[in-house]
């Protein structure tokens, strides 16, 4: 950890149990990955194979694989989570992601940065062959879209409320895209006047405001100014700074959520008293609750949102729990 990445020569990986071999056909970069590769997770086993999002093309099933409907040839992407026991309390009430035998894809166990990996198809969700002529704007979807999707469900967020979405890179912009997909009224905080221009240019946030040199009061007189009167419903930070957990708390509304998405490497200083008084939720995400049925269902989100067909987002989010196809 802490070193230039090298290329290197390995053998291609046999899958054993239910593991799936893939080929790799487009693999993005995770902020993640930047903290792994400069040590910010600590000392993982070297060496190591980054990367865990990725969209790929199944070449071999191991020898217990069959039963999870994944063949040979499809097109498949995974969340970063593998090597589930499936069978513990964890696994079967809070998710699979939170199983203690779980291990992640490029941290502790080899990653998409490679021609070929190894993947749990207990985690695979299949494209349709239509949906996967451009694997490389899918592959985020497997990391960052589930990582604020996530977000936007545990916020409860209801069509016509307000989102603040407070760091405007990667993931920020693709929550503020979700977040307009869902009809809710989005503004994006940042200090950067580019990444903000980017949320207003594909007319997904209704307001952009640079924080910049904004104390908390100021915060939220502008807040007010660009929401009709109020302060925010929730507020999802996508930023990896305590700054930004200091945005969020100053500009949401009494009995409102702050969603914790963007970690910082420092400890986040709550004030009790804030959010007692203001009776503020808050809550962090760990990608998924619903695990491969979110997965599905953001994926079927968004291929709806590059067809720009919104009216019919909105349809299935209204409707959420039935079935999904793509």
């Amino acid at each position: 950890m802490g070193k230039p990445l090298v290329i290197e020569q390995v053998p291609i990986p046999e899958p054993t149990g239910r593991q799936i071999l893939v080929k790799v056909k487009a693999a993005s970069l995770c902020h993640s990955d930047l903290s792994i590769i400069d040590g910010g997770f600590g000392p993982l086993p070297v060496p190591l194979i980054v990367g865990h999002e990725a969209v790929s093309v199944v070449e071999k099933l191991g020898p217990d694989a069959a039963a999870y409907g994944i063949k040979v040839g499809d097109v498949i992407g995974t969340p970063l989570w593998q090597d589930m026991c499936l069978q513990c309390a964890d696994c079967r009430t809070a998710g699979p992601q939170f199983c203690p035998t779980m291990q992640i894809m490029g941290m502790n166990t080899a990653g998409y940065f490679a021609e070929y990996a190894l993947v749990d198809p207990a985690t695979a969700v299949v494209i349709p062959p239509a949906r996967a002529e451009r694997p490389s704007a899918l592959a985020p979807v497997f990391c960052a879209g589930i990582t604020v999707w996530d977000a936007l469900e545990r916020a409860d967020l209801k069509p016509g409320q307000t989102v603040a979405v407070v760091g405007a890179g990667g993931l920020g912009q693709t929550a503020v895209q979700y977040a307009h997909g869902l009809g809710a009224n989005v503004i994006a905080l940042d200090i950067r006047d580019e990444q903000l221009l980017a949320c207003k240019a594909d007319n997904t946030a209704d307001e952009i405001v640079n924080t910049t040199g904004l104390d908390p009061a100021a915060l939220v007189a502008r807040t007010k100014e660009v929401n009709n009167g109020r302060l925010v419903d929730t507020a999802i930070v996508c930023s990896g700074t305590v700054p930004a957990y200091n945005t969020a708390l100053a500009i949401v509304k009494a009995e409102g959520s702050v969603v914790a998405v963007g970690l910082p490497h420092q400890p986040i200083p709550v004030h009790a008293a804030m959010v007692s008084v203001k009776a503020i939720k808050y809550v962090h995400t760990p990608n998924s609750r619903s695990w491969v049925p979110t997965t599905r269902e953001l994926l079927l989100i968004f291929l709806h949102l590059q067809d720009s067909s919104a009216q019919r987002f909105r349809a299935r989010w209204a409707h959420r729990g039935a079935s999904t196809s793509c």
